[in-house]
C-alpha cells in the first residue's frame, strides 16, 4: 500500500503536465496517449508485483511468527535457567562460606588437641622415671615430630600413658641397662613404682636407685637400696627400699656443695694474700682486745683523793694508791707525784711528756687493721680482674658452648671477691670498736692530767 502511494505521488504530476501540455499543443495528443497507457500498463503490473509481495507476505507471516514465538520462548527458557545457575551459584557460595568456616573450626580443634597431646608428652616425660623414659625414647622422640607420624605416635604415648596408670598400684618390672658411676652399662632388670625406679644387674653385683645423668640415661646410685629389697619389691613383697624423694636433687645439690677448703681453693693465687690479712687483722684485733680488757676506768673519787693526798704532803699514800689503778693515767700520775714540789708548768710539761709515751702502745695494732679492712677488698677485686681474664682465655679456646671449662675463672672471680668483703667489713667493724675504746682511754688520762695540774695551780693561788 505504501509502494502504490509512492507511484501515484510520482504519475499525477505527470498527468497534470501532460494535460497542460495538450491543451497548448493539440498535435502530440496521439504520443501522450500512448505514454498514459504505458504507465497505466506499468502501474498494473506494478499492483501486480505489489499483490504478489503481499502473498507472499502474508504466506510467509505465520512461519515467521512461529519463528518469533519459539525465539520468545527459547529466550524465556535461557533467562529462567540464567535465574537458576545464579541461583545455585549463591547456594553454592553460600555452602562454600559454611564449609571454610567448618574447615577453620576443624583446624582450631585439631591445634588444640596437637597442643594437649604436646603438653602431656612433656608432663609425661617429666613424671615417668629415667628408666622408663629410656625404655620409651623412641615413641618419645617420634612424638615430637611433625604431621601424622607425630600425632599416631602422640596417640600411642597417650596410650601408653593410660595402661601405665591401669598398672599403677602394682609394681612395673622391665628389662633394660643402666650405668654405674664410671658410665659402663650393665643390663639387668628395673622395678618402678610411681616416678622412682630401683635397677638390679643380672649377676647381682650392681643395684641401687635410678638417677638421671646428664646424658639423660639411667645411672644406678650405689649403696642405697639392696638386691634383696628390690627383688622383694618386683614381687610384690614387702621391702625397705630406700628412695630419693628429690629425685636426685638432693645429690646434686651435695655434689654441688663443696667444702671450706675446696671453696676458698677455688679462689686462686690472690685468695691467700686476703686470708693472710684475715690472720693478721685477727691476731692482731684479739691482742688489742686482751690489752684493752685489762685496762680498767679510772675513777673521778680517786684522782681527787691522790690529789688531797699530794697537797697534804703524802706522796708516799698517793703513789700507793695509784698503784691500783689499772690504767695509763696512774702512770702519768706518777710520774708527777714522783717530781715533788716542782712547778705546776714543769709537772705538765713531764705529763705531757708521760702521756706521748703512754699513747703510742694504747694504738699499736690498729695500723694493721686497718690496713687490712682496706687492703682485702683491693686484693679481691684484684682476684676478680684475673678472674675474668682467665675465663676470657678459656672462652678464646673452648668457646661458650662449655660452661664447666669456664667455671674455674668464673669462680676465682667471685671468690676473691666474697673473700675480700668478709674479710674487710669485720676488720673495720673491730678497728671501729677498739679505735673508740683506745679513744675513751685517751680523753681518760687527759682529764686526769689535767685535773691534776688544775689541782696543783689552785694550790699554789692560795
Amino acid at each position: 500500500m505504501r509502494q502504490l502511494f509512492i507511484i501515484l505521488a510520482i504519475i499525477a504530476p505527470l498527468l497534470f503536465t501532460g494535460q497542460a501540455v495538450a491543451q497548448d499543443n493539440p498535435a502530440p495528443a496521439a504520443t501522450y496517449k500512448a505514454a498514459l497507457q504505458a504507465i497505466d500498463k506499468d502501474l498494473a503490473n506494478e499492483l501486480e508485483l505489489l499483490s504478489q509481495l503481499r502473498l507472499k507476505i502474508a504466506s510467509e507471516r505465520p512461519n515467521l511468527s512461529t519463528a518469533t514465538e519459539k525465539i520468545a520462548a527459547e529466550l524465556r527458557e535461557k533467562r529462567r535457567q540464567s535465574q537458576l545457575a545464579a541461583q545455585e551459584r549463591d547456594a553454592l557460595v553460600h555452602s562454600l562460606g559454611k564449609l571454610d568456616s567448618e574447615v577453620a573450626t576443624w583446624r582450631d580443634e585439631r591445634n588444640y588437641i596437637d597442643n594437649l597431646l604436646t603438653d602431656f608428652r612433656r608432663g609425661f616425660e617429666g613424671q615417668i622415671s629415667t628408666a622408663a623414659a629410656h625404655e620409651i625414647r623412641s615413641l618419645l622422640l617420634a612424638s615430637d615430630k611433625g604431621g601424622d607420624d607425630g600425632l599416631n605416635a602422640q596417640v600411642k604415648l597417650l596410650k601408653t600413658a593410660i595402661l601405665r596408670m591401669a598398672k599403677s598400684d602394682q609394681p612395673r618390672v622391665f628389662p633394660g641397662e643402666a650405668l654405674d658411676s664410671e658410665g659402663v652399662a650393665h643390663a639387668g632388670t628395673f622395678v618402678e613404682i610411681g616416678p622412682v625406679a630401683w635397677f638390679m644387674e643380672n649377676n647381682g653385683k650392681l643395684s641401687g636407685l635410678i638417677n638421671e645423668n646428664d646424658q639423660l640415661q639411667p645411672q644406678v646410685i650405689a649403696e642405697i637400696a639392696t638386691q634383696a629389697d628390690i627383688s622383694a619389691l618386683a614381687e610384690g613383697k614387702a621391702a625397705s627400699a630406700a628412695f630419693d624423694p628429690s629425685m636426685g636433687a638432693a645429690r646434686i645439690l651435695d655434689e654441688v656443695d663443696s667444702s671450706p677448703i675446696e671453696h676458698i681453693q677455688k679462689g686462686g693465687f690472690w685468695i691467700y694474700p686476703i686470708l693472710l690479712l684475715a690472720l693478721i687483722a685477727t691476731l692482731a684485733a684479739l691482742m688489742k682486745w686482751l690489752q684493752l680488757l685489762r685496762i680498767k676506768p679510772i675513777k673521778t673519787a680517786l684522782i681527787r683523793k691522790v690529789l688531797q693526798q699530794v697537797q697534804n704532803n703524802q706522796p708516799k699514800e698517793a703513789l700507793a694508791g695509784l698503784k691500783k689503778i689499772r690504767h695509763p693515767a696512774g702512770r702519768v700520775l706518777r710520774r708527777a707525784i714522783k717530781m715533788g714540789s716542782s712547778s705546776a708548768d714543769d709537772v705538765e710539761e713531764a705529763l705531757y711528756e708521760e702521756y706521748l709515751k703512754v699513747m703510742p702502745p694504747l694504738e699499736r695494732g690498729l695500723p694493721l687493721i686497718a690496713i687490712a679492712s682496706a687492703t682485702a677488698p683491693l686484693l679481691g677485686l684484684l682476684g676478680t680482674v684475673t678472674g675474668m681474664i682467665h675465663t676470657f682465655s678459656l672462652i678464646n679456646i673452648f668457646g661458650t658452648g662449655d660452661a664447666k671449662s669456664l667455671s674455674s675463672g668464673i669462680a676465682e672471680a667471685l671468690v676473691t671477691t666474697e673473700f675480700g668483703l668478709i674479710v674487710a667489713i669485720p676488720a673495720l667493724i673491730l678497728h671501729a670498736l677498739l679505735s673508740r675504746k683506745v679513744s675513751g682511754i685517751r680523753t681518760a688520762t687527759e682529764m686526769a692530767s689535767i685535773a691534776y695540774v688544775n689541782g696543783l695551780k689552785a694550790k699554789a693561788t692560795e
